[in-house]
């Protein structure tokens, strides 16, 4: 789902709400603790709305560039981690980050 920038506070709240009832429950605790963790850590006064759209799009732009079969070889190798398990997760079932030493 694409974000448009002229998206009313209103219409915002009412594309999450739709998102997280569509969610399995565990993933809408995640959702919930992760919108805990947004307010909490507000955006620096100094970044505005439109710079942060302006990064966004540069990031959009490198991500389009990204040559696909390096960023299928990077996914591959992730999923060999995985699946051999050498990964630890971040999360818990109640969507709560795991602080690991």
């Amino acid at each position: 789902m694409e974000t448009k920038i002229r998206q009313t506070h209103a219409d915002l709240i009412k594309a999450i709400a739709e998102i997280a009832a569509t969610m399995p429950l565990a993933r809408t605790v995640q959702l919930y603790h992760f919108a805990l963790f947004l307010k909490t850590h507000p955006l620096p006064a100094e970044e505005t709305f439109e710079e942060i759209a302006a990064d966004e799009a540069r990031w959009d732009t490198q991500f389009a560039s990204t040559d696909d079969s390096k960023l299928a070889a990077l996914v591959a190798a992730v999923e060999v981690e995985i699946n051999e398990g050498k990964v630890v997760p971040m999360f818990d079932e109640q969507g709560n980050f795991i602080e690991h030493s």
